[in-house]
């Protein structure tokens, strides 16, 4: 949970970052923090297959800031999928665009992305990874696109938050007996807790996406 904790710091720190990029209305800078070019740790699920500079090659900054502000009045995540979809930016769908939204926003969204589905499946087979690997296996639709984002759905996106928040209680208690104190983040916790288990746990062959 030291490793968790510490991965957590770095994507508060970032979110605070780019609160004020957005807050100063910095459109280059805010659009490069969150498209993880600047810093990975804004957005991994972008930066780790060099996605903001093909976002960028067919859009622009102020495309990235005005999707920006739309999730920034966007009333619940259960509304994320489709604002996402409705801005059509290419290769910018929900993995990438929700990740925007919890690191602006991360008591209000969470991040649809691997990372999550996993942990999300293993908390649903009450910790069997077999099973999280086989299912997980299942989302893959056989396209050689890069984005994870054509590849999940309004439904298993939606499917995230209860289980997300049961994984958050769970690792705030095994926190508690290693002394670690959990971040208060109510969406940015879990995701480092998803990053942590799936990189240690995940059979990678169950996924021949992406991200």
């Amino acid at each position: 949970m030291h490793e968790v904790r510490q991965h957590y710091l770095v994507r508060e720190n970032t979110h605070v970052q780019l609160r004020r990029l957005f807050d100063a209305h910095n459109v280059h800078e805010f659009a490069q923090l969150a498209l993880g070019i600047s810093d990975p740790a804004g957005n991994y699920s972008s930066a780790e297959h060099v996605l903001g500079p093909r976002i960028l090659s067919e859009s622009s900054d102020a495309d990235v800031f005005d999707l920006a502000r739309a999730i920034e009045v966007c009333p619940s995540s259960h509304h994320l999928p489709d604002l996402v979809y409705r801005h059509s930016l290419p290769y910018l769908k929900i993995s990438v665009g929700s990740e925007i939204a919890m690191m602006l926003k991360p008591s209000s969204h969470w991040v649809g992305n691997v990372r999550t589905i996993w942990s999300h499946l293993l908390v649903k087979h009450a910790g069997d990874r077999a099973r999280a690997n086989e299912e997980l296996g299942l989302y893959r639709d056989g396209e050689s696109d890069s984005e994870m984002d054509y590849r999940i759905g309004r439904d298993i996106y939606l499917a995230l938050e209860p289980n997300l928040l049961i994984l958050n209680r769970l690792a705030a208690e095994v926190a508690a007996s290693q002394g670690v104190t959990p971040g208060p983040l109510r969406f940015m916790w879990p995701d480092a807790v998803a990053s942590f288990l799936y990189d240690r746990f995940a059979d990678p062959r169950s996924w021949h996406g992406s991200v």
